[in-house]
């Protein structure tokens, strides 16, 4: 039976690539600072996300069943990403068969359009010590497909700001019924008026 060279090759490289990233201390804040954006990656380092899940055998599997491979992106306002990434919130939730990990076919799975928290965003997520003061259904945001789905209106809190939510280290001084926050549409919900 004849060496396969090539994979002897390549499993040299790999041993010795990870030997030298080890001795110079290689983190994910450095692999960051190569600037790997759009680029493949057999894994998805600390600080990225991916927009797409590929197959290659330089990744280890076999010809008819290759391991996933990933198109890194940093997160970043607006960015299409196959997951979410901390600091970010997504007004966009679809499927698209990008990011299905499935082999050989691929079945459509989620994907999210990142966004910067900002005050008053039209969000699919609510942000910790944030609040929001509108809830509405749409598909922008959908489990299913087609299915409306919870956005929410998010909010910085301030004096005098009509809320949904108080957050933490907040009270309220006022109260007020209507359908701006209800959870079951059409249904009356309250609404805070914070002050700190």
């Amino acid at each position: 039976m004849p060496i396969p060279w090539k994979r002897v090759l390549l499993a040299v490289l790999a041993t010795t690539t990870l030997l030298v990233t080890n001795l110079t201390g290689a983190s994910p804040a450095s692999a960051k600072a190569q600037g790997l954006d759009g680029t493949w990656s057999c894994t998805v380092p600390t600080g990225y996300v991916y927009d797409e899940i590929g197959r290659d055998v330089q990744c280890g599997g076999t010809l008819s069943f290759p391991y996933p491979t990933y198109h890194l992106r940093t997160p970043a306002d607006g960015v299409t990403s196959c997951v979410t990434a901390p600091g970010f919130v997504f007004d966009r939730r679809y499927f698209t068969n990008e990011c299905s990990s499935y082999y050989p076919t691929r079945y459509p799975t989620t994907t999210y359009r990142l966004r910067t928290p900002v005050d008053g965003l039209t969000s699919c997520a609510t942000v910790s010590g944030w609040t929001y003061d509108l809830l509405t259904y749409t598909v922008d945001c959908q489990f299913n497909p087609n299915v409306p789905t919870s956005t929410y209106r998010i909010r910085t809190p301030a004096n005098g700001l009509w809320a949904c939510t108080v957050p933490t280290g907040w009270t309220y001084t006022q109260t007020d019924t209507n359908l701006d926050c209800s959870i079951n549409q059409g249904s009356y919900s309250t609404k805070y008026r914070l002050t700190h």
